[in-house]
């Protein structure tokens, strides 16, 4: 492997995270970067379980507790005991969480919608293109550190 890709590599990341403002304390809103993907995991998924979070997410599983714990006090998640497995315990957006993450996906979409009104359509396309090209390349990797992380929390 060459050292170069690597190097490349690091410096996109560090040019993306800083370009979308990543490394604030509070990203689009007064939640973390990990709250704000907990509560969209939590949007999208009702119902799912812990183990289920760690999975999509690659996050700790002590770190997903104190972001749970902290979102049961807050009022935003519920927990319901699974039907299909009172061992599991299935996890939903309140209310209130519905309304905190409809606030930070509507920051993000505006947020992501102005850096992409400074392209041409033909610079958007590109960009997209390159962007589903980095996905397709890059996911079954994701996919197998997936396998890894929900087998090594069973």
């Amino acid at each position: 492997m060459k050292s170069s890709h690597i190097d490349e590599m690091r410096a996109f990341n560090r040019f993306y995270t800083s370009l979308i403002g990543i490394l604030n304390k509070t990203f689009n809103s007064s939640y973390s970067l990990p709250e704000g993907r907990v509560l969209q995991i939590l949007h999208l998924h009702p119902g799912i379980s812990a183990r289920e979070i760690i999975a999509e997410l690659n996050i700790d599983k002590s770190y997903l507790s104190r972001i749970l714990l902290t979102f049961g006090k807050r009022g935003l998640v519920s927990r319901k005991v699974s039907q299909a497995d009172a061992r599991s315990i299935q996890l939903s957006l309140t209310a209130k969480g519905q309304k905190e993450f409809q606030h930070i996906d509507d920051r993000t979409h505006e947020q992501v919608s102005q850096i992409l009104s400074r392209l041409s359509e033909s610079e958007r396309d590109s960009l997209i293109k390159s962007m589903r090209a980095i996905t397709r390349i890059l996911k079954p990797i994701r996919a197998q550190e997936a396998s890894i992380t929900s087998t090594s929390n069973t």
